[in-house]
């Protein structure tokens, strides 16, 4: 019994030295895999040895962190990333350039109209401004290159050649701008209006030129009809009068005459439907015995909107696939295109970026609705897209290709908007995140975005449709709110209506961490209220 006594502890001693040893390489190889993990500092490292356990986050986790990497709320602005190109505000105080007004004037045929134009440096800085000018007509400057203190003004003079051609009544409005050598953004322009016509002197009276008629538009109503009225202060001499129209704002093309009595001061326009080019211009003037008046200022009218991307020749992408696009955040992982003469397809491929494309057509003035139908084209982790309106822009080239900073941190367009952002997480759920955007910061080392969106943003509780098929979206623009529909039904009421009188409009879409974001357009149909 003692023997075995001793068997039994000399091998449980054994035992424990085995033991010993069997912890001390298990803890040798965890440190060993630690080490490793610590020296690759890579998450492909951790993965290779075993599964690594992270929290579930929710939806609602899962769209702050969204959020977080795309929009800063409020007016906190993210720190400036060295080197990077301004984006404030067009212009500043410190530089900042105006004219004293259009001008016009009346000449014969062959005559030298001469303009002098006083042009005031109203910045804070001494500037010197590049003075350029558009003319239909030979014309020449007296300074291309104005040099003028804060404070000071200076003389600029435009000499205006009319052809010997040219008839009575004929015009031609030039546009002299100047601009900033310290600040290209900074520009000012002005009008200068040419008319062949003078004071006819015939004895034993004196005749005098007919003048040219006030012309006005009505707001296109819900049938997309208006009216055309003039106002004309000749007395006497007038026999009627012809009313132009056309989509082209010099009238050298598609004009469309009307020939009127000289006790009509009116015209229905009421057989128009809704196009992808929306925008009319319109003229009048006098017609007398031997002579005409010269036209009225050009009247614009914006129409209602419609494109169903049969065609691939309405402006939302072009040659390259990109041409449509206005603001953006990775130029060689985004696209839009017209698929199939069906769609409209927008397109972000990589982690946290975005992008707006536009035709840059404006929308009637409110009260009007914007509706359209999209469908996503792959379902990935959080992507999102949504419609974008009010919009602004100032004509420039937008963006301007010839440079990084013309593509990614103009100021030419879009600077700020609303967004429907509407953010897919499962083929059931789609959440609003409402944006009113008020400025943009280019800041590609902040993390997330490199463009960042600043304004005011609410997220509301996830919508449940069908989110993989085709849904209907209606925005209802008006003074006192905008209305957000899905489906037919009115989902969200947003009241901050500040930027609803700029005009331009577009899609957007956008990803998260993981996944590209790819949409499917319908139709976009875009109709005044009449209240």
């Amino acid at each position: 019994m003692e023997l075995n006594k001793k068997n039994a502890d000399k091998a449980k001693g054994h035992f424990k030295i085995l033991l010993t040893l069997i912890f001390t390489i298990v803890g040798l190889s965890v440190m060993i895999q630690t080490l490793a993990m610590s020296k690759a500092g890579g998450t492909g490292q951790a993965l290779a040895q075993g599964p690594v356990i992270t929290p579930t986050l929710t939806t609602e986790e899962k769209i702050q962190a969204y959020i977080d990497a795309h929009i800063i709320s409020g007016d906190v602005m993210p720190e400036a990333t060295p080197g990077a190109p301004d984006v404030g505000p067009q212009g500043s105080a410190a530089n900042s350039v105006a004219w004293d007004g259009d001008k016009a004037s009346l000449g014969s045929p062959g005559d030298v109209v001469i303009y002098t134009l006083t042009l005031s440096n109203t910045g804070t800085e001494n500037d010197t401004y590049d003075i350029t000018i558009s003319s239909g007509w030979a014309s020449s400057l007296s300074d291309t290159a104005v040099p003028v203190n804060s404070g000071n003004s200076a003389s600029v003079s435009v000499e205006i050649t009319i052809p010997g051609g040219a008839t009575n009544g004929d015009s031609d409005t030039a546009t002299i701008t100047a601009t900033s050598q310290t600040d290209a953004m900074v520009t000012a322009s002005a009008l200068l209006t040419t008319t062949v016509g003078s004071e006819i002197t015939y004895l034993p009276i004196i005749f005098k030129a007919l003048a040219a008629p006030t012309l006005s538009a009505t707001r296109p109503n819900s049938v997309n009809d208006w009216q055309l009225n003039w106002v004309d202060s000749n007395a006497s001499g007038v026999t009627g009068y012809e009313l132009q129209q056309s989509q082209d704002p010099t009238f050298a093309t598609n004009v469309t005459n009307f020939s009127l009595g000289s006790t009509v001061f009116s015209q229905l326009i009421n057989t128009i439907q809704p196009s992808a080019n929306n925008v009319y211009y319109y003229r009048v003037r006098s017609v007398g015995a031997g002579q005409n008046s010269p036209w009225s200022a050009t009247v614009q009218v914006v129409g209602a909107y419609y494109d169903d991307f049969k065609s691939n020749q309405t402006g939302w992408s072009g040659p390259s696939l990109k041409e449509g696009l206005r603001r953006l955040t990775f130029i060689e992982k985004e696209d839009t295109w017209y698929e199939n003469s069906d769609w409209l397809i927008i397109r972000v491929e990589d982690s946290w970026d975005w992008a707006i494309a536009s035709p840059l057509k404006p929308a009637p003035k409110p009260p009007y609705v914007i509706e359209f139908s999209s469908q996503p084209a792959n379902l990935g982790n959080l992507v999102s897209h949504g419609l974008v309106f009010g919009g602004d822009w100032a004509g420039a080239p937008c963006p301007d290709w010839s440079t990084l900073a013309g593509v990614y941190a103009h100021n030419n367009c879009f600077n700020h908007f609303y967004n429907t952002n509407l953010i897919w997480s499962s083929a059931t759920d789609l959440t609003l995140l409402w944006e009113r955007i008020d400025t943009l910061v280019y800041c590609p080392n902040c993390g997330g975005s490199p463009l960042k969106r600043l304004g005011d943003v609410l997220s509301n509780p996830p919508f449940h449709p069908n989110a993989n098929n085709f849904n209907t979206y209606r925005i209802e623009v008006r003074q006192s709110g905008i209305k957000f529909f899905l489906n037919g039904d009115l989902r969200y009421t947003y009241n901050d209506t500040r930027w609803i009188n700029d005009p331009y409009f577009g899609v957007f879409a956008s990803t998260d961490e993981y996944s590209n974001s790819t949409w499917r357009y319908e139709y976009i149909r875009v109709t005044p209220l009449d209240n």
